[in-house]
């Protein structure tokens, strides 16, 4: 035993260490400052905590990784934007969420899905059993359209039902090509769960769905010829699906029959996302939009429902896709499409399609929901180095003859 642990001590730190630590210590705060607890730990220094982790992913980035000095010039730009951007937003995600993406060269990005996995799932029960015995509050939001719904120790009820469709994908991911019929039973019943308790209909019909994708795509890594044939086309969902929703927010028309139906499935979110367009133009670098929702802990009535249940002074923007144009700015929002595109056409090209397909169920949730720069949810999008350096080595192999590296 003695032996095994001066073995371990003597080890040396490797890069994917570094990386995994600071995931850790990154993720645990970001994740409670969507809580309840903020009513007990400070907002501030769990926020402050989430910075500290920068000098880690600094230090991973430009001493262990060996970049050439091209690739930290690319880099160095890369995090620049990033800072403007986050302070010109006033959205501290963006910069933490650049360094993270950055860092992950020489990461096996199977590990990261694997702790983001167990985290998320041990936050997100210890929250919600902390609440259920009133050690923090368990929000109940009311309204005389809905049932009753609850936080369960979350700040608002969309992030429980948001933290189990990502987890439930990084579920998929890890255990790709071993999902049989209970786990896909599993999915439908922690689905159905989240919906009677949260009522949060749009992320239950996007978890139903990834069932019948998932068993798809298993069926396409098999080399199953249809299946195939279906899942080759998944990498093209974030640029189309974006477009699709830019496209459907900025020309909504409350007076036409088909937007105003679509609308009412959507909870609102067309005519809350074309009025953000009524009142903000795009830009390169993003800006501060003030909103109103109705998570928090201080909690707040509002009067005058609408047929959505919200009022003349609820406003905030749910797609991910209007966020990053309008608040962000179009260098993010082309760079965040780019990132993920990329990451489902190389597995694609890998004929291994996991990625693919989540990408794709990635970007019909951006497409109502707002969490996708954020890693406390999005996990994905820190596959796109592990891509890359995937890529290269294809091309270098290539060319040195070694036709068969990418089997």
């Amino acid at each position: 035993m003695k032996a095994r642990i001066a073995e371990i001590w003597r080890a040396p730190i490797q890069g994917q260490h570094v990386y995994l630590l600071a995931f850790s210590l990154y993720f645990v705060p970001a994740f409670l400052i969507d809580s309840t607890y903020t009513t007990l730990l400070s907002w501030s220094e769990l926020r402050l905590i989430t910075y500290l982790v920068i000098p880690l992913l600094i230090f991973k980035i430009y001493v262990m990784d060996e970049w050439q000095v091209s690739g930290k010039l690319v880099i160095t730009a890369l995090l620049v934007a990033s800072i403007i951007s986050w302070r010109t937003a006033q959205y501290p995600e963006l910069m933490v969420t650049m360094a993270f993406v950055l860092g992950a060269r020489g990461v096996d990005f199977k590990q990261v899905a694997r702790w983001y996995l167990y985290l998320s799932v041990t936050l997100l029960l210890v929250i919600a059993a902390t609440s259920l015995v009133n050690i923090v509050p368990n929000l109940v939001y009311v309204s005389n359209l809905r049932p009753n719904r609850y936080g369960l120790g979350m700040a608002y009820t969309t992030f429980v039902a948001s933290h189990l469709f990502f987890s439930a994908l990084a579920y998929c991911y890890v255990r790709f090509g071993k999902l049989k019929w209970f786990d896909y039973i599993g999915i439908a019943v922690v689905a159905t769960i989240a919906m009677v308790y949260t009522d949060t209909r749009l992320d239950f019909y996007a978890m139903l769905l990834m069932i019948p994708v998932m068993w798809v795509t298993q069926r396409a890594a098999e080399g199953k010829r249809f299946s195939r044939m279906i899942a080759s086309f998944w990498c093209m969902a974030m640029p189309v699906l974006a477009v699709i929703t830019i496209t459907a927010a900025y020309f909504f028309d409350d007076s036409n029959h088909i937007y105003r139906k679509f609308n009412e499935l959507l909870s609102g979110r067309l005519s809350l996302s074309r009025k953000a367009f009524r009142l903000y133009d795009p830009n390169l670098i993003g800006r501060f939009i003030h909103e109103k929702s109705f998570g928090g802990v201080k909690g707040k009535t509002f009067a005058n429902q609408n047929q959505n249940g919200l009022s003349a002074d609820y406003f905030y923007i749910d797609s991910s896709f209007v966020r990053m144009l309008l608040l962000w700015g179009l260098i993010i929002f082309v760079l965040f499409i780019v990132i993920m595109t990329f990451i489902a056409i190389v597995s694609t090209v890998q004929k291994e399609y996991a990625l693919s397909a989540i990408v794709m169920l990635v970007a019909i949730n951006s497409m109502v929901e707002p969490h996708a720069v954020q890693l406390i949810y999005n996990v994905f999008i820190l596959a796109s180095i592990p891509q890359l350096e995937w890529v290269l080595k294809n091309i270098r192999g290539k060319k040195y003859g070694n036709e068969n590296i990418a089997e």
